[in-house]
């Protein structure tokens, strides 16, 4: 459905996206995890024709996003990161603008469809100012579906929603998936990704850094058990030290809310992890935080990039 080789955007000095490649099979919800400046966002502007590409080649239901972007959009529906809604109008009429947009015919059917699938068919004709963060998600939803498309993408769908209506729009996403549609989606939340997405592919300074089913990134993670110690303080001779331990295969640091926290990545976490502590001890540091796990979504992340996915 989606076939991305070499993308690239670049805007003057700055590489944005940086010659990715990866394909999503039809009626797959597939995940762009990543910070904020990591080039989702203009990655899915570049598949869905927003944006034009600097190099390589994207193709969108065997459709070229450069070469026949109307194509593309006929066979596309987008939910936005930034509300593009009409606030002096009800929801219904929102949805009516893009119907007419895209030659719907049986509109008000079509709107009455739409509005159903989304929970929101008893507010259609209400302001969309009197809706929640999470209806006017709702609504962005419905808009996108209204011709019909194969392919749903969404960009950080869930951004700003309290746990409840996020919750709600999974639900939704989930719902769409199982009638068929491919969904492309991009968040910056650990979770999320987790619990929808079959495959993830891990963004970092404009670059795909990794790529599977979460399952599959954390199996293959960098050792069996994450050791994260929060410290006030890494001295280079501790880390240094710490590498030496049999069973250590990685280390990194990475800036915490109130500490610094050191993530060893080794196998038989339990084990080791008195060995940790005595050589953290000999350099005079206190430990603030100690936590021996498996490895999550987030400890993959923070080991492919060196950084939080806050």
């Amino acid at each position: 459905m989606i076939e991305v080789r070499n993308l690239s955007k670049r805007y003057g000095d700055i590489q944005a996206v940086d010659e990715i490649s990866f394909r999503v099979e039809s009626g797959e919800i597939f995940g762009l995890l990543g910070p904020n400046g990591a080039g989702k966002t203009t990655t899915i502007g570049m598949l869905t024709t927003e944006i034009r590409p600097t190099g390589g080649q994207a193709v969108v239901s065997g459709l070229d996003v450069a070469k026949n972007p109307l194509g593309v959009k006929m066979h596309i529906g987008v939910v936005p990161q930034h509300r593009s809604l009409d606030k002096k109008l009800s929801g219904r009429e929102n949805i009516a603008i893009m119907a007419r947009a895209y030659g719907v015919k049986n509109r008000r059917e079509k709107i009455d469809d739409v509005l159903r699938l989304v929970g929101l068919y008893d507010r259609g004709d209400d302001n969309i100012k009197k809706y929640s963060g999470g209806m006017l998600q709702r609504l962005l939803i419905a808009r996108a579906l209204i011709h019909d498309p194969d392919i749903i993408f969404l960009d950080e769908p869930t951004m700003g929603l309290d746990p409840h209506a996020r919750r709600a729009i999974w639900q939704k996403i989930i719902e769409l998936n199982d009638r068929g549609k491919t969904m492309l989606l991009t968040t910056h939340y650990m979770e999320e990704a987790d619990a929808l997405c079959d495959r993830v592919a891990i963004m970092s300074d404009g670059k795909v850094v990794g790529l599977d089913s979460p399952e599959g990134l954390k199996k293959n993670g960098p050792a069996e058990n994450v050791i994260k110690v929060g410290l006030d303080d890494v001295p280079s001779q501790l880390i240094d030290s710490l590498k030496m331990i049999k069973g250590v295969k990685d280390i990194k640091t990475v800036e915490g809310a109130r500490t610094m926290e050191l993530h060893i990545y080794a196998e038989k976490g339990e084990e080791i992890s008195p060995i940790v502590m005595e050589k953290i001890n000999s350099v005079g540091i206190a430990v603030r935080s100690l936590d021996i796990r498996k490895p999550t979504l987030e400890d993959v992340f923070v080991n492919l990039t060196g950084e939080k996915l806050e």
